[in-house]
């Protein structure tokens, strides 16, 4: 500041408001100007701070979401220790059913052996019942030792092949013992596996849904990143808006003192910067409070494009060398190089009370610094392509007040030119 005011005490031909003297409304105006700049800088810093807190309630829910997947994931991991040793119990069911079906395969033969030796006798017991066979035997009898002979026999025989029945019929029952209790075991078994199966894939889902949901999580925080970072983009434009405000405040009020002690006022000429090998390209000042910035016919206009809405007009380029000048008398504020701008010079303008703001993008190089006054006219750089940039030409924005992010005072340039 102190640099400022030197430099107007001392070389006040170089100031863009020593021509006119300086009354208090231009001053209140600045003033007020300035306090516009604070009041949206608080603005800015009061949504920096709710995305700060936005960040963190995301990385918040996305720690959560993190100890709910890894919960999830042994969850699974039990679920399939699970499936398997179910498994194994099953083959080894099957096995026992292999085994058993052996055994009662050795069953059936002993009583096919049985049956076969007694064939004919259980022949006999089918056509008659048994009763009139066991009476031709004993009736049959040559005396009282011969009939108890028979008797034994008799009661021997009728015992064996009650016994031989009552095997026959445990070994029935207990093969269909076994193989219903051994087939009710393999269904539940089975039943469990399939049921273990379905509890995996519903867990999976689920995960999958937890991945689908972090990585929403992730998307939105890397959008408030962006977003904050276009907010701290905008915040630094607007200090450098203010601090140049500030700097024409200060010249307003050492020209004021200047006029006030000086008994006459005093006028100033500055000359318009051009270089000789391109004014036949510069455009020609023009009446009205803003003039064209650059030769070439626009080749995109203010508003909607391509879903997008565009901020600003397109001017191509038509020549090897084309000049880009200031729109209007004003106050460099930011020159540097934007990854999306590229070469970008902003200028603030405070005319007739309103403030304005000039954007001039793309450019191949930059001629003027941040903190320098510049003239209606004055060459501030060359057309290019540099940042996103689809071809060489010149983007240029003019907004109704100061320069935002969100581009909301933003307004057609071609209302306050003729191109």
């Amino acid at each position: 500041m102190s640099l400022v005011v030197a430099t107007v005490l001392g070389a006040t031909s170089f100031s863009p408001y020593v021509a006119n003297a300086v009354s208090n409304q231009q001053i209140q105006q600045k003033r007020d100007a300035i306090n516009s700049i604070r009041s949206k800088k608080s603005s800015v810093q009061s949504e920096m701070n709710k995305a700060d807190q936005e960040i963190k309630h995301l990385q918040t829910q996305q720690a959560q979401l993190d100890q709910e997947i890894k919960k999830l994931d042994m969850a699974v991991s039990e679920t399939s220790e699970k499936i398997r040793n179910l498994s194994e119990t099953i083959d080894s069911t099957k096995q026992d059913i292999e085994a058993l079906k052996k055994q009662i395969a050795e069953v059936q033969a002993r009583i096919e052996k049985r049956n076969e030796l007694l064939k004919e006798r259980a022949r006999s017991l089918q056509q008659s019942g048994g009763v009139v066979s066991y009476l031709d035997v004993l009736l049959g009898s040559q005396s009282f030792g011969d009939f108890l002979d028979r008797i034994n026999a008799v009661t021997t025989i009728f015992e064996a092949d009650k016994q031989i029945i009552k095997e026959q019929e445990e070994d029935k029952a207990l093969k269909e013992k076994k193989e219903t209790e051994l087939t009710g075991k393999l269904t539940s078994l089975q039943s469990d596996l399939q049921e273990l199966q379905q509890l995996k894939q519903q867990l999976n889902e689920q995960i999958h849904e937890k991945d689908q949901l972090m990585a929403k999580l992730e998307k939105k925080e890397d959008e408030m990143h962006e977003h904050k970072m276009a907010l701290a983009e905008e915040q630094e434009v607007l200090a450098k808006q203010e601090a140049a405000m500030k700097a024409q405040l200060q010249q307003l009020l050492v020209q004021q003192q200047q006029e006030a002690a000086r008994s006459s006022s005093s006028s100033s000429t500055s000359t318009r910067v051009s270089s000789g090998s391109d004014a036949s390209n510069v455009p020609p000042v023009t009446d009205g409070t803003f003039m064209r910035p650059a030769n070439g016919p626009i080749t995109s206009g203010f508003g909607p494009r391509g879903g997008e809405f565009h901020p600003g007009v397109d001017i191509g380029k038509r020549a090897a060398e084309v000049p880009i000048v200031a729109a209007a008398d004003g106050y460099v504020f930011r020159s540097y190089y934007s990854q999306s701008y590229g070469n970008v010079v902003f200028i603030t303008h405070l005319i007739n009370g309103q403030v304005y703001t000039t954007v001039y993008a793309h450019m191949e190089s930059r001629l003027v610094g941040e903190g320098q006054t510049v003239k209606k006219g004055q060459i501030i750089g060359y057309m290019g392509e540099t940042g996103y940039a689809d071809g060489p030409h010149l983007h240029f924005e003019l907004h109704r007040g100061p320069w935002n992010a969100q581009k909301s005072n933003a307004v057609d340039p071609r209302n306050y030119i003729n191109f």
